[in-house]
């Protein structure tokens, strides 16, 4: 039974072993092609490079590189305009920035300036309202001292009707005059 077991595992080892193997030829099969497409490359490659060099001798016995020469002055030129250009742009941002930042401390100001008003503005209407508050109190303690004088003199009307109908009348009228001029 234990050798059964060991043909077991030495069997699954095997079969683990082959898949392995199996793999690692595919990698190398996959490799060496690699390696062959790698090696026409490099092959085209040369080819490629001892033509342009004849292109370049031919271009040398020729005044082409001199054509080459004047354009490549003048792209030496156009990267000195494009510096310059990006240099002015760069300037112009870092002014407008500058300028956006001068506003807002500006607009800024003004809000402050705007929140002092109306901090003063709500200060005035607090003092006023608590002087309307004063007045209303002190109408309020008016009004009662009157209401307290019409009761008196409405007392003493009475008395004064059940007493001398005709003297009271006059003497009450006279009262109610003197209120209204109060009033």
């Amino acid at each position: 039974m234990k050798k059964n077991e060991e043909i077991k595992d030495i069997a699954m080892e095997l079969q683990l072993k082959e898949k392995t193997m199996t793999d690692i030829l595919d990698r190398l099969s996959w490799k060496d092609q690699e390696i062959g497409r790698l090696t026409d490359e490099l092959r085209n490659s040369k080819t490629i490079i001892a033509s342009l060099s004849k292109d370049i001798e031919r271009l040398r016995e020729t005044d082409l590189l001199e054509h080459l020469s004047v354009k490549d002055q003048e792209i030496g030129r156009l990267s000195d305009d494009l510096h310059t250009a990006t240099t002015t742009i760069e300037s112009l941002k870092n002014n407008i920035e500058k300028l956006q930042k001068v506003d807002l401390l500006e607009r800024l100001s003004v809000k402050d300036q705007e929140i002092g008003k109306l901090t003063d503005e709500l200060h005035t209407t607090q003092s006023t309202i608590t002087n309307l508050k004063t007045d209303i109190g002190k109408l309020c303690e008016i009004d009662v001292q009157l209401e307290e004088k019409k009761e008196e003199v409405g007392d003493k009307i009475e008395e004064g009707i059940s007493a001398d109908p005709l003297h009271a009348t006059s003497k009450a009228s006279l009262e109610i005059i003197e209120n209204k001029k109060l009033e």
